[in-house]
């Protein structure tokens, strides 16, 4: 039996379910307190070792005449139920198997973390996570005349005087057609797109801080979604770092 029970235990069995179910097994139909006694286990814990291995299926109860009896199942059962588990982790393997690498992003804190806002605050949000982070660069791609339609240079006196204290290095493209960028942060560059560079889009693109990427759409149903990945964050400043170098080229060439 001692050989049977390390098999079970192997199997995911605990010690006490192992005794029991082998107990039960070599007693027949027995009661609670029998099957408690012989297996030399608490009957609160037996009760509750019958009840779980009874929804497994390995144990039943039979009644001889006013008694309530349980009984092992046949070994076959057990043999039922160790295949079916097995066929379970096989499956469970696949799924850990196919998500790996989802995993491995996590290990090295790669997964990108994603918040999503949706109505009149979400560019707010964005502006609330950019104070809260106090980033010391900011990379910034914007329709302007649709933000200032959506958030009012006014009801942003709060985030400017902020911008003002933080004064972050931030590198600002902007579609405006409208009145021209304000800088209320000294630590600015502005390059504002020309109307013959044929460009339309009523979004923005803001990187800040090391990892921070803000999406928004101002068209229709306002939405912004915050992402933190640091190769987003990255892939974007990138972009940025392409335009001065071309921006300097040409300097150079004048």
């Amino acid at each position: 039996m001692t050989q049977w029970k390390k098999l079970m235990k192997s199997l995911g069995f605990t010690e006490s379910e192992a005794t029991i179910y082998l107990t039960s097994l070599e007693m027949g139909p027995a009661s609670v307190q029998d099957i408690a006694k012989k297996a030399k286990v608490s009957r609160v814990t037996t009760y509750a070792v019958i009840e779980s291995l009874t929804e497994r299926g390995l144990m039943s109860s039979v009644e001889k005449g006013k008694k309530h009896l349980f009984v092992s199942e046949t070994p076959d059962r057990l043999v039922s139920f160790v295949t079916s588990r097995v066929k379970e982790m096989e499956t469970t393997l696949k799924e850990v198997q196919s998500s790996i690498d989802e995993l491995r992003l996590i290990q090295r804190g790669e997964k990108p973390v994603v918040k999503m806002f949706e109505g009149p605050e979400a560019l707010s949000a964005i502006e609330q996570d950019i104070l809260a982070t106090k980033p010391k660069t900011i990379d910034e791609f914007y329709n302007l005349d649709a933000f200032r339609a959506f958030n009012p240079t006014e009801n942003r006196t709060e985030y400017n005087n902020e911008m003002k204290k933080l004064k972050p290095k931030t590198r600002s493209i902007a579609l405006v057609k409208g009145p021209q960028p304000v800088k209320f942060n000294p630590n600015i560059d502005i390059l504002t797109i020309p109307p013959e560079a044929n460009i339309e889009f009523s979004g923005s693109v803001i990187t800040f801080g090391e990892n921070k990427v803000a999406l928004s759409s101002m068209k229709g149903k306002q939405i912004s979604v915050i992402i933190e990945s640091n190769e987003i964050a990255k892939t974007i400043k990138s972009i940025f770092d392409f335009i001065d170098y071309l921006r300097h080229k040409n300097e150079e060439k004048k």
